[in-house]
């Protein structure tokens, strides 16, 4: 029988090199994290605003949406690492790339540096666009790696570790960007406002370089080279395209590939109301946007660990169908902040705790159902199907939201706000999505691929 063209050929790392390489795997998500957290989306969605673009709801939609158009192009990532011939070198070079291009972002994108505050967004998309690409890439090869150190039962729970820390440096980090944006402009109100935002962004791509000091470390099965034939073959082709097209029709996979694209979808479609409407219409600064998010990652520092162990022990399903049904029940606060005040969103932030769950639990049941010799490329397919929907989703909500913003219907005697129905949609089909789940096939405590390990260190 032919070898899968993307396979673990070597044996398993042993235990001791299995337990280092989780706790070198935390280390890189905790540090990389804070770096997000310093130039996250918000934060560029607020430095977009200081280019004046007029048509802002569309310009939130894009910077949300590009990213997860050019990474479609993850779907690659398996032939990619397979003609680097090292999944830890081709994900140590993808981020180091992306960290090099979000320095670069703010300067570049720096009002009064290109000829029209258009272009300036332009390019912004542009270098947002590739940083991501570049990351996604990087992130296809790391899931693959991460399934060699964490197998079987303890998976749940070595995920749940890695996203509490995660959160930990996102939640830090925001609020320390949130209150350093607010002291400058305080401070020093004769500076130009992009200037926060691009010190903050420079210091998040540092954050970014220091996180792949630990993937460096970090253990890993080296696939062999067949140096007796160095070039792709057609045998080669058409295994690659086999395992290509497997995932789409792998009937264990296909319920968890339709509900990851229905949660990016209905998710996607709300983004730009919910970034627009705390900013423009209720009139929040970054700092409290920034706190509000920041509540959210800590109480998802606080269950995540939890969670995971919940998974391992009664399955990845039942987390996610009550986390699915929370996090929808968070939209219900942003249709009582249209007809009340801002302090209803405070509401949605803690019910959005519960991402946590779908945070460790996703990628869990991903690994899970993919067979382990050929996980690339359903990771692939998995996160690239679900970006494009996202992206496809996010942009026509921008679009709505520029078009309708200022509209009502009347329903009987009452007047209803654009974003109020748009809320309340998003409400009905994020809670149809726990239905979804109820299709998704899981035997609760071990690996349900060909070539699970026997072992549960």
């Amino acid at each position: 029988m032919a070898k899968p063209m993307f396979s673990n050929v070597l044996p398993p790392l042993p235990v001791f090199q299995r337990r280092r390489a989780r706790r070198l795997a935390v280390w890189n998500g905790a540090v990389w994290a804070i770096g997000n957290g310093l130039a996250g989306a918000t934060l560029i969605i607020y430095l977009a605003r200081e280019l004046h673009y007029e048509r802002l709801g569309l310009g939130i939609g894009l910077i949300l949406a590009a990213p997860h158009v050019a990474g479609l192009l993850r779907l690659a990532a398996p032939a990619m690492i397979q003609q680097f011939g090292n999944r830890k070198r081709f994900c140590i070079a993808c981020f180091l790339l992306s960290a090099l291009t979000l320095s670069v972002l703010p300067w570049t994108c720096a009002p009064g540096r290109l000829p029209a505050p258009g272009w300036s967004l332009t390019a912004l998309i542009a270098l947002w666009c590739v940083y991501h690409l570049l990351q996604y890439l990087g992130t296809v090869a790391l899931w693959s790696w991460l399934a060699d150190v964490a197998r079987g039962r303890i998976r749940g729970r070595f995920l749940g570790v890695r996203e509490r820390w995660m959160v930990a440096g996102t939640a830090a980090a925001a609020i320390d960007v949130g209150l350093f944006v607010w002291g400058i402009e305080k401070t020093c109100p004769a500076l130009p406002a992009w200037i926060p935002y691009g010190i903050a962004t420079a210091l998040g791509a540092g954050f970014m370089f220091v996180a792949l000091v630990p993937l460096c470390l970090m253990p890993s099965i080296a696939p062999k080279r067949d140096t007796k034939c160095p070039k792709i073959t057609l045998s080669d082709i058409r295994r690659g395209l086999k395992e290509f097209v497997a995932p789409f029709g792998d009937a264990r996979f296909l319920p968890l590939l339709l509900f990851g694209c229905w949660f990016s979808l209905f998710n996607g479609v709300t983004q730009a109301a919910q970034r627009y409407f705390p900013m423009h219409v209720l009139g929040l600064p970054l700092a409290a946007m920034l706190s509000l998010e920041t509540g959210s990652r800590l109480g998802r520092w606080g269950v995540s660990p939890r969670l995971g162990a919940l998974a391992d022990r009664f399955g990845n399903r039942p987390v996610m169908i009550v986390s699915q049904l929370l996090v929808a029940a968070g939209m219900l606060f942003f249709v009582a902040a249209t007809l009340g005040g801002w302090w209803w969103l405070v509401g949605a932030w803690a019910l959005w705790i519960a991402y946590a769950g779908l945070n460790v639990c996703m990628p869990n049941l991903m690994l899970k159902l993919a067979p382990r010799e050929t996980n690339a490329s359903y990771i692939a397919a998995f996160d690239g199907l679900r970006g494009l929907f996202y992206a496809v989703s996010v942009v026509v909500g921008g679009r709505l939201v520029d078009l309708y913003r200022a509209s009502s219907v009347s329903i009987g005697p009452a007047e209803v706000q654009f974003f109020a129905l748009l809320f309340l949609f998003g409400w009905a089909t994020r809670s149809l999505g726990a239905a979804i789940l109820l299709l998704v096939k899981e035997q609760v405590g071990e690996d349900v691929g060909p070539g699970r390990d026997p072992t549960f260190d």
